[in-house]
């Protein structure tokens, strides 16, 4: 039997509480499935301040104890209990960041980039400082990526920039795109968008911190509002900036401001027409966003990161500079033309049927796994 050791930082106490879920713990545990049904034993390696070993969510978890070590040390550490325990011929070892990778010459190793996550607008106007930041930055990544693991990577943008430092070995670096759960059948969409009134509601699932764009995105939604009576919103995540948005929206009845499980994201998604994601940075091939496309609503994206991988402007959704003005003026066409707001639904709903569905996605893991036999 193969053994896949996913090393990552803490997930579970050594009760089995989980301490937290997002779109990496999300993969790992995606992963976890996928492994199960083809027989492998996972065996999630993380940091703890006491040993432990359970079982949960299709997996069995190692809490290492890391010593003195701190941040991003702590790898090392539960790089070196994993290369102890796998046996180099038939095991792999996966770092669910290419963050928490290490060199592993003698194992089958493979790291995980989930989208470049240092493009986030500089403060400041000096361009000299900019300059140096954005390159130490990059040299930062560019340390990252290990020449004895292959890389799986979320979009290409990544893959681009990694060209412009050094040459691309194909057999070493794929391109996997994120994945959706479910998917909308199309009676349910066509009920979804034909009824018989004029209303369509927008949802904006984000995490609300700036770089988000929750900030460059509300007041757009609070003049659009006051502009298009057939309008309403959702805000779904949590965050920093969830007292402005309530601030901002205490009084408007056809404003939601709440916030959803994992789980939960198709749904939410399904009861909704348009999913605005209004990126300023750090994003790969979004998960909200696929779910939101598979769950048939029109998205309206900045183009940022990965996103441009999935979108085409005014094919299967708007795909928009990072401006107010860019999102306002969108948003409005969509909400004017009921009707070809919905073919860019239908659209963008097609077109990643087969590329991120998770059969789909799965199936490009277990091919990559086999390689190393």
């Amino acid at each position: 039997m193969r053994n896949i050791y996913i090393i990552h930082r803490q997930i579970y106490r050594s009760n089995g509480d989980r301490l937290g879920f997002g779109g990496i713990e999300n993969y790992i545990f995606s992963l976890a499935s996928v492994f199960k049904a083809q027989g492998w034993k996972t065996i999630l390696v993380q940091p703890a301040k006491s040993a432990f070993t359970i079982t949960k969510d299709n997996m069995e978890i190692h809490g290492v104890n890391t010593g003195w070590m701190r941040g991003n040390l702590k790898k090392h550490a539960l790089s070196q209990w994993a290369k102890q325990h796998a046996n180099k011929q038939t095991d792999v070892i996966l770092f669910a960041t290419d963050s928490y990778a290490t060199n592993c010459p003698d194992h089958h190793s493979v790291a995980i980039q989930h989208g470049v996550s240092w493009d986030k607008p500089a403060k400041g106007n000096n361009s000299i400082t900019r300059f140096v930041s954005s390159f130490i930055n990059n040299i930062k990544y560019l340390s990252y990526i290990k020449r004895d693991n292959k890389l799986v990577c979320v979009d290409h943008n990544f893959v681009n920039w990694y060209r412009t430092w050094f040459n691309i070995d194909k057999d070493n670096v794929q391109v996997i795109y994120n994945f959706y759960q479910q998917k909308i059948s199309q009676p349910e969409f066509e009920k979804k968008w034909d009824n018989s009134s004029d209303a369509l509601k927008l949802i904006i699932a984000r995490r609300f911190v700036d770089y988000r764009g929750i900030a460059l995105i509300a007041p757009i939604i609070k003049n659009l509002l006051a502009t298009y009576p057939q309008l309403d919103v959702t805000f779904a995540g949590d965050g920093p900036l969830k007292p402005s948005l309530i601030e901002m929206f205490n009084n408007e009845e056809r404003v939601t401001i709440g916030r959803y499980e994992p789980h939960e994201c198709y749904a939410w998604h399904a009861a909704h027409h348009i999913a605005v994601v209004p990126t300023l940075g750090s994003e790969g091939t979004s998960l909200a966003m696929i779910e939101a496309m598979a769950a048939g609503c029109t998205v309206i994206s900045s183009n940022v990161g990965g996103l441009s991988n999935l979108i085409i402007d005014e094919f299967n959704g708007r795909l928009v500079m990072p401006d107010a003005q860019s999102f306002h003026d969108a948003i409005g066409q969509a909400i004017s033309n009921k009707a070809t707001t919905k073919q860019m639904a239908l659209n963008g709903m097609n077109s990643i049927e087969k590329p991120c569905s998770i059969s789909h996605w799965g199936e490009r893991w277990v091919n990559l796994i086999n390689t190393f036999d």
